[in-house]
């Protein structure tokens, strides 16, 4: 096993004759832990100063986990992408579709969050109707409130959950415990949310 950086936050990771791109976020955080990108990528969570000794270490622990996972995800987006082809819409359809949802999220979104604002509790500056490549939602230490409009081909549930997270934020700007406890005290189901679009959401970015 090789790692080569690439950038302050980017490595690739060489495992023999598979090389797999690597992004570095750092948090303040005393532990490291791996997730698999909804492109197929790696993405290692390490604390503000890592141990760059021990991530090579980390990573040559879980070759196994990565490699197998890489695959997985490489798999699904060329299932995904045999699908587009063969079911694909016209570039016009495209256009019109996703322009009609980026307007429906952008009347109903805010309306979930002000519904779920009274039972979390904080408040929120503005609210913003994006399509981030990485996340579904996230929120500012200023009070924003951002939105992935892919949302709404997830089922409503779904959706609710990530309104929910976001609200959290606004009183708990981490993944503590307390933070969860909070996602759970309004959303007691928030695991099997978060089950499923760690399961779909690549199909998400790339139904339309």
């Amino acid at each position: 096993m090789f790692v080569r950086k690439v950038s302050q936050n980017q490595i690739r990771v060489e495992y023999d004759s598979i090389s797999i791109p690597c992004e570095v976020r750092r948090s303040k955080r005393k532990s490291y832990a791996l997730e698999i990108g909804e492109e197929g990528n790696v993405i290692l969570k390490v604390p503000l100063c890592p141990s760059w000794v021990f991530v090579e270490q980390f990573l040559t622990e879980k070759e196994n986990w990565i490699i197998n996972k890489y695959r997985k995800q490489h798999q699904r987006i060329k299932e995904l992408n045999t699908w587009k082809i063969e079911n694909g819409l016209s570039e016009q359809q495209e256009i019109a579709l996703v322009k009609r949802y980026r307007e429906a999220a952008k009347e109903y979104i805010p309306k979930r969050a002000a519904y779920y604002r009274e039972q979390t509790g904080g408040t929120y500056e503005r609210i913003s109707i994006r399509e981030q490549k990485t996340r579904w939602g996230s929120c500012s230490s200023r009070g924003t409130l951002s939105f992935n409009w892919r949302l709404m081909l997830a089922p409503p549930r779904v959706l609710d959950y990530v309104v929910v997270h976001e609200l959290c934020h606004l009183k708990h700007m981490n993944h503590s415990k307390a933070f969860w406890n909070a996602v759970e005290e309004v959303m007691p189901d928030y695991r099997e949310c978060r089950k499923w679009l760690r399961e779909n959401g690549m199909k998400l970015q790339h139904q339309i």
